[in-house]
């Protein structure tokens, strides 16, 4: 009897009595359990679903913004390059212009770079260019202490975009000027940090800026400048940890690298073409062989009559 149980069941006919085995009970016992632990991790389960459901409907909701960003900035891609096509193919008409203009017979199979590397100008072509676009050194080279570009400002040691480029140089050190222009600012100018400063307008939207100069300014604003022209002497005014010229170049207000104009010169005249692409030097290099071309006109009718 001992491996057995009895349960009884009453009810109003009576009762009945069922005798079990002890397994029996032990069966239903681990049965109970067994779906008791299956409800536990079916609840856990689909806790657990539920929360991915909540975590990717998130993570759709990142994605579907992002792809939108995507299409946004895709709009943006396909318009420029269709600018730029559009730039493309006036730039090749200009070099057409400009390869006619000079004598040579228009290859149209052939590279941009490969045609203006063919373009050829003469001694006075160049002599012009020179004296009316920025180039050379302002003052006689020492060194540089500051590159154009990122970097961390010396005094406030903050990060900034150094637009120019800072060359060493002793205090009173004459500066010339590199082109041809007029003289836009002459005077100690607070809000750049520049202290004394001096900018000149040149020819064909260059400008030209030179910064931290000596106190008494040599030019004025409005008096025309010429090319090797003394118009101030280095100092140490504003923002400076000593005497040295800050020194900029600028095209229609943007800033270049002033490096390449130092180095600018007869016998590496054409590599400025790559190395300051946001210059149009194929219509500005038109412009000034048509007006050349012109004073060659006149001249040779004066020597007529």
């Amino acid at each position: 009897m001992k491996d057995k149980f009895t349960i009884t069941i009453s009810d109003i006919n009576g009762s009945k009595h069922y005798e079990l085995h002890q397994k029996t009970k032990k069966i239903i016992v681990y049965f109970f359990l067994f779906v008791t632990l299956m409800m536990i991790a079916g609840s856990c389960y689909i806790y657990f679903l539920s929360h991915e459901v909540i975590s990717l409907e998130g993570k759709k909701h990142i994605i579907v913004q992002e792809y939108s960003k995507l299409e946004q900035n895709n709009q943006k891609l396909q318009d420029e390059i269709s600018k730029k096509t559009q730039e493309y193919g006036e730039i090749k008409d200009k070099i057409n212009d400009i390869e006619e203009l000079v004598g040579l017979t228009p290859n149209k199979k052939e590279k941009i770079s490969d045609r203006l590397d063919n373009l050829t100008f003469t001694t006075k072509q160049q002599q012009i260019i020179f004296q009316n676009i920025p180039s050379g050194y302002p003052i006689p080279f020492k060194g540089i202490t500051a590159k154009f570009g990122w970097r961390i400002h010396p005094i406030l040691h903050t990060k900034e975009f150094h637009k120019g480029i800072d060359l060493k140089a002793a205090m009173g050190t004459p500066i010339h000027a590199p082109a041809d222009g007029v003289v836009e600012y002459a005077g100690f100018h607070k809000s750049s940090g520049f202290g004394n400063l001096v900018m000149i307008d040149h020819n064909f939207g260059f400008k030209t800026i030179y910064g931290h100069l000596r106190k008494k300014m040599v030019v004025k604003a409005g008096e025309f400048v010429k090319k090797g022209q003394i118009i101030g002497y280095t100092g140490d005014s504003g923002l400076s940890t000593g005497p040295h010229l800050h020194y900029e170049v600028r095209f229609i207000s943007r800033p270049l690298n002033p490096y390449n104009f130092l180095v600018w010169n007869n016998s590496d005249f054409k590599n400025i073409f790559k190395k300051e692409a946001r210059v149009s030097w194929e219509s500005l290099i038109n412009m000034i062989n048509q007006k050349f071309h012109l004073q060659k006109l006149q001249l040779s009718r004066v020597a007529q009559k």
